[in-house]
């Protein structure tokens, strides 16, 4: 049986790398995990609608897919 895959942590980004790539494979692997009664095989627009909504409610900034990858982006505060 294959690991559970883990959403990324908004908080293990810094403020020289506040974004993460996720590839289409990872994107894909959470959704089926998350939401076992609609399993897909490709990343189409309702896996990317509920990829950005679960990116959100985990902590991130934003969310942005180009193509089938998705840019998470973490609100990083500067300190002075």
């Amino acid at each position: 049986m294959a690991r559970p895959r883990v959403f990324p942590d908004p908080d293990d980004r810094s403020v020289n790398s506040p974004s993460i790539i996720v590839n289409a494979e990872d994107v894909l692997g959470y959704y089926n995990q998350q939401v076992s009664d609609d399993k897909k095989e490709r990343v189409v627009e309702s896996v990317k609608t509920w990829y950005q909504a679960e990116a959100i409610k985990q902590g991130w900034q934003s969310a942005e897919f180009h193509g089938n990858q998705c840019v998470l982006t973490a609100d990083i505060k500067r300190s002075a």
